[in-house]
């Protein structure tokens, strides 16, 4: 795929934003380190030459969408794409290692997989996801991409989540059709109650942000014991998309140059 470019000035703070597909390990290594810093693996206070960065297989296959500081070179936000042609190099999709999805087969051929989204902490104003989400539309209009799947995960050491009222909420409230449910193979266990008509318990930003755009979720909980996380696998299929969200999720993608 051609590199795309937008060079936008963000008035949240004052930088110059570049936003841009990564084009050297260089960009990716500089990805890696930020999902270090941002998934708790790196001390904040770690100098930046110093920080190991956080990769795993499947980064050789896939895509890595980045904003960057134009100022300091560095990254601040992240997201990575493997598509059905990068999952059949690596041998499968990320969610795989965690979660049997046979019953994605009849769609996978039509499906990005979205993973390791994070932004740096100084930077969580908005202005980098409204640019990874615009590069992020014109990939799926340009490759006419119909699904999108992922991990959305909850981190068990912020006290402020409670897995057992977010699994409820997602299972009782926003579960997919079962014929296309998925089964973790190390599952977390969640306690599933009702918990009160019309109240959504406090939901990770991520998470929030995928059920706002008509994200359904498609199974039980994984337990990732390295990231300390509940992964609930996410699915969706972008003719269900939520209209309002389309819309300017769309006109915000066919507008990027």
């Amino acid at each position: 795929m051609p590199v795309s470019c937008i060079l936008l000035p963000s008035s949240a703070d004052n930088t110059t934003l570049e936003v841009r597909w990564a084009r050297s390990s260089s960009d990716i290594l500089k990805a890696q380190k930020l999902r270090a810093l941002a998934f708790g693996f790196s001390p904040p206070e770690c100098p930046y030459e110093e920080i190991v960065p956080e990769c795993d297989f499947f980064d050789a296959f896939a895509r890595h969408l980045m904003v960057v500081d134009t100022r300091s070179g560095h990254c601040v936000g992240t997201y990575r794409l493997l598509d059905a042609n990068g999952a059949r190099k690596a041998g499968g999709f990320y969610s795989e290692s965690e979660f049997e999805i046979s019953p994605l087969s009849p769609f996978l051929d039509e499906t990005v997989e979205l993973g390791r989204s994070c932004v740096h902490p100084d930077y969580r104003k908005g202005s980098v996801i409204a640019l990874l989400w615009a590069a992020l539309a014109r990939t799926l209009i340009t490759e006419k991409i119909k699904y999108l799947m992922g991990c959305a995960s909850v981190d068990l050491t912020n006290p402020d989540l409670d897995p057992d009222e977010i699994g409820s909420h997602l299972l009782l409230n926003v579960r997919s059709d079962a014929s296309i449910s998925v089964l973790p193979y190390r599952p977390f266990p969640c306690l599933i109650r009702p918990i009160g008509a019309g109240r959504v318990p406090t939901l990770p930003p991520l998470l929030k942000g995928y059920l706002r755009i008509g994200a359904k979720c498609i199974g039980h909980p994984a337990h990732d014991p390295i990231f300390r996380t509940a992964d609930f696998p996410v699915w969706l299929a972008l003719s269900e998309m939520n209209v309002s969200y389309s819309r300017h999720f769309f006109r915000s993608g066919s507008t990027t140059r």
